[in-house]
């Protein structure tokens, strides 16, 4: 996939590692430089039916690990002129001419063959790239130009809005309903009644920056909290739907594939009561303080049918994972102790003295054995996350020689890598997996192989750049913020810094630490990077800044000022839509 070559010291801004990761680059996405199709323009797959795809890179590398129906056909359509061609020229070979004119239209039959091979080529490659990228998290069809409003969908009260991806279709929730909206035209498909105040999901970040690697919800699962009894109601791409009421108490979170995580404390729960403070104000246990075990289900929402359980065994608790506060006042509450979070295929869960990290397959990430083992207590920074490539990163047990964390890397393959340091998950992609993960060891940056063949090899380094985010990976660069805020495109191959950016352009100065409430996403198209951000990150005014950055040159193609005071911004199947003060837009 990948070749591997001695760097070239005269290149203009080399890091001069010891090894560059080379990658086969394209300029742009084969169908994401023109404008975004109108109501009467989209296509399914996005592409311009009259574009016959001849722009395309030949030698960009396919990423999907599962392409789609379409990609499988082109991929069938290239295997077939290849084995045509060869065919073709096997035939031909027994029955070689003689003459100089039957040798001319020999080279002229075999160059029309051949052409029509390479052409074929670059229409698969490109296509499989295109698709690449809509399937990616933050994809996006064309961000060339500044975009305007396609539609608009008014919302009675949009902050308490939520929106999700389904497959091709943006589900927006409201009240006690969901709609199913075309993310091309804004036509309402179907609206399905959820209940009161609806928790539907999975969903990736909302209204924050960070790695969203959740695929679309199919099905959508919505909870209804404020009916008595519960229920949970799971709708279909077409808005088919089936319902059925939960168990009263049951304390559920609606998770992918149609399932529910349910969240169950066995054996005897103590009731809640006020709890000892010391001077300080730090709480206090009663002496010899226990409380139940936690069981985690996986069940299928619409039936209840069991697919798998994980005890969670009481260990010694931090006594602030067993208080809530009541009007200030400390008190010991095992059950509205317990929370947990769900992001990006990883399920982290933390109560009092029950602590957990898990696949949505039910793989236990923490080490069950170990009550100190992160996330324990449920106060731990731990980067559980899952990888955009597949495979997902966690805390390694021992830390570096220096003492400080470091994380243990889980491949596609099976395989296992510890870092010197700690992954840095991108934002957004194009889809492509370039064989690499970056990494933060000190203040330096280091890029680590995840290829087989040499997992776990160190390919480059760059002493002096201390990364705390990296927004974006497309096209083989890396769009990394620094610890000054200053944004830098970064050449995955070799280190080598392509630009900067300043951090007036961003308004990141000296508040990159906490870059996620400052830039709530980051969307491509696979050489533009859009950038929802803040336009006063003081606070003192409201106000948020749609902004596009080359990633070729990092200069800024354009950018939108917006008056609205919070958003969800979304990309469905490579149409954006956006939370506003008035409802959703679709921006295109």
């Amino acid at each position: 996939m990948t070749e591997r070559t001695q760097p070239d010291s005269a290149a203009p801004g080399s890091s001069d590692p010891e090894k560059v990761h080379t990658f086969d680059l394209i300029d742009e996405v084969p169908g994401a430089s023109g404008r975004i199709a109108g109501p009467d323009g989209a296509s399914p797959d996005g592409a311009d039916p009259d574009d016959d795809g001849t722009a395309a890179d030949p030698d960009g590398e396919p990423a999907p690990r599962e392409p789609g129906r379409v990609a499988v056909a082109l991929a069938g359509a290239r295997t077939a002129v290849g084995r045509t061609a060869r065919r073709g020229g096997a035939a031909v070979r027994r029955r070689l001419p003689t003459t100089r004119r039957g040798k001319v239209l020999l080279a002229g039959g075999t160059a029309a063959v051949v052409v029509l091979a390479v052409v074929a080529g670059v229409l698969v490659d490109g296509r499989l790239r295109h698709q690449a990228l809509l399937a990616a998290p933050g994809g996006v069809r064309s961000l060339a130009e500044q975009p305007t409003e396609q539609w608009s969908l008014d919302l009675e009260n949009p902050i308490s809005a939520t929106l999700v991806e389904m497959p091709g279709l943006l589900a927006v929730v409201e009240g006690e309903q969901v709609r199913g909206v075309d993310p091309a035209t804004g036509e309402v498909r179907w609206t399905v009644h959820v209940g009161q105040y609806p928790d539907c999901g999975p969903t990736g970040r909302l209204g924050v920056g960070g790695p969203v690697s959740a695929a679309p919800a199919d099905p959508l699962v919505c909870v209804s909290s404020g009916d008595d009894p519960q229920e949970v109601t799971v709708i279909q791409p077409d808005g088919a739907t089936a319902s059925r009421e939960l168990d009263e108490g049951a304390v559920v979170a609606p998770s992918a594939d149609g399932t529910l995580i349910t969240f169950e404390l066995t054996g005897k729960v103590p009731e809640p009561r006020p709890v000892v403070v010391d001077k300080m104000g730090a709480a206090h246990l009663p002496k010899g303080f226990t409380a139940p075990d936690l069981v985690v289900r996986e069940v299928d929402a619409a039936t209840g049918t069991e697919r798998w359980s994980e005890t969670v065994a009481f260990g010694a608790p931090l006594p602030e994972s067993c208080v809530t506060y009541d009007d200030n006042a400390p008190k010991l509450d095992v059950a509205g102790a317990l929370g947990w979070t769900l992001l990006d295929g990883v399920l982290e869960v933390q109560g009092c003295g029950v602590s957990a990290a898990l696949l949505l397959d039910g793989t236990r990430l923490d080490d069950p054995e170990d009550p100190a083992d992160a996330p324990a207590g449920g106060l731990d920074t731990a980067s559980f996350a899952a990888l955009p490539d597949g495979g997902w990163v966690q805390p390694a047990p021992e830390p570096a020689a220096d003492g400080t964390p470091r994380d243990a890397v889980h491949l596609p393959d099976g395989g296992a890598v510890t870092l010197d340091g700690r992954a840095l998950v991108p934002w957004a992609t194009d889809g492509r997996d370039p064989g690499l993960l970056l990494t933060r060891v000190g203040t330096r940056t280091s890029a680590v192989s995840t290829d087989a063949k040499d997992a776990g090899e160190v390919l480059w380094t760059v002493p002096d750049l201390a990364v705390v985010a990296v927004l974006a990976r497309v096209s083989g660069t890396a769009v990394v913020m620094d610890e000054k805020g200053e944004v830098h495109g970064i050449d995955l191959g070799t280190g080598a810094e392509r630009w900067t950016v300043e951090p007036d352009v961003l308004s990141t100065h000296g508040n990159a630490w906490t870059v996620e409430s400052m830039i709530f996403g980051a969307y491509t198209d696979g050489d533009t990077v859009l950038f929802p951000a803040s336009a006063d990150p003081a606070g003192e005014s409201s106000g948020l800044r749609l902004l596009a950055i080359d990633v070729r040159d990092g200069s800024v193609r354009w950018e939108v000022g917006q008056d609205t005071p919070y958003t969800q911004v979304i990309s469905v199947d490579g149409y954006v839509a956006q939370i506003t003060q008035q409802g959703v837009v679709g921006l295109g």
